[in-house]
């Protein structure tokens, strides 16, 4: 769940977990990872794909 906090304009976004035992994690935090995660991902696919041309 994402938390937007509009009591506090000086509070910055934040990604909360929920597990047995919550995390908190800032916004700026969890687009860096997702912005690694998506240039993995992206690598790996274009990866796939070159594979994939040698066997045709």
């Amino acid at each position: 769940m994402a938390v937007v906090p509009d009591e506090n304009p000086l509070a910055e976004p934040t990604i909360h977990i929920h597990s047995h035992d919550e995390h908190v994690i800032p916004y700026e935090i969890m687009r860096w990872f997702m912005d690694h995660v998506a240039d993995q991902v992206e690598r790996c696919r274009g990866a796939m794909q070159v594979g994939q041309e040698g066997n045709g």
